[in-house]
């Protein structure tokens, strides 16, 4: 049997343990904030909004595609601030002694923007990302369009660095690469053919958007396995709060847009 005794320890040796046992104490006394972030009339999910510490700008996160946010910090009192472009800004309070979910229903703000100047004098640019493209919804409406139908795939067709196959096909090039070297995903999930009857119907109904995004430069890591470009595009979550019908008329098709929710704020169709 051996004993031990803190006599057989030496001045080194108690102030290496003192300083671990700090080290531990401060690593157990952090604690996660984290909740998801929906639009309050609507209930859909935000994308890329931004929650920092007051006090602290530079510390902070932004929501995924999901609108899930997730904070950790140390054990204490903390004012968040919730910020969105057109949304209201909230001011939100925190005490973590324990791990914190607060979901956040920010409010649309029905007031214009004010006058920004932009200078050259400063360069705040921290990533080198390029040839990153992001449709919305309003622009694709916008665009006059064959036979009155609204297609993501021949709006894209119209940027830079893009080009249609041809006629009577739905595949489109990105800055000289083939065909099947552009990766189109749904909600994540890989499309093969984008459209149908030989491009005349789209797979996607714009109505049901919420996000379209074209990678044309360097992809992030986690859409690896195609050469040339990623077109990400994101559905809409469905409105939990309220009953809502949209639809449309056009010479080849017509269609019928009806969400609404099975139980409010739990879940949509």
């Amino acid at each position: 049997m051996v004993k031990f005794s803190t006599r057989d320890l030496s001045p080194g040796s108690f102030f290496v343990l003192f300083l671990l046992l700090i080290s531990f104490n401060s690593y157990a006394q952090k604690y996660t904030v984290s909740g998801t972030i929906k639009d309050k009339k609507t209930g859909e999910a935000l994308i890329g909004a931004t929650i920092a510490v007051v006090d602290q700008p530079s510390v902070g996160a932004v929501s995924n595609e999901y609108g899930f946010y997730s904070l950790t910090l140390p054990k204490g009192s903390y004012k968040l601030l919730f910020r969105y472009i057109s949304y209201t800004d909230q001011v939100l309070n925190a005490n973590l002694e324990t791990n914190l979910k607060i979901d956040i229903f920010a409010e649309s703000a029905d007031k214009e923007l004010a006058e920004v100047t932009v200078s050259s004098k400063a360069n705040n640019i921290t990533t080198a990302q390029t040839g990153i493209t992001k449709l919305s919804v309003k622009d694709i409406q916008a665009l006059p369009v064959l036979f009155g139908e609204k297609d993501v795939m021949k709006t894209i067709q119209l940027l830079p660095g893009v080009k249609s196959v041809g006629e009577g096909k739905s595949g489109f090039y990105v800055r000289g690469g083939a065909a099947d070297q552009n990766l189109i995903l749904l909600d994540e999930a890989i499309v093969y053919n984008p459209s149908h009857l030989l491009g005349f119907f789209s797979t996607f109904n714009s109505d049901a958007l919420k996000d379209i995004t074209l990678y044309k430069g360097t992809a992030p890591a986690q859409f690896g396995g195609r050469l040339s470009s990623v077109l990400d595009i994101k559905m809409n979550d469905g409105n939990d709060q309220d009953y809502h019908v949209s639809g449309g008329i056009g010479l080849i098709s017509s269609k019928l847009n009806v969400e609404g929710p099975i139980v409010k704020d739990e879940g949509s169709a």
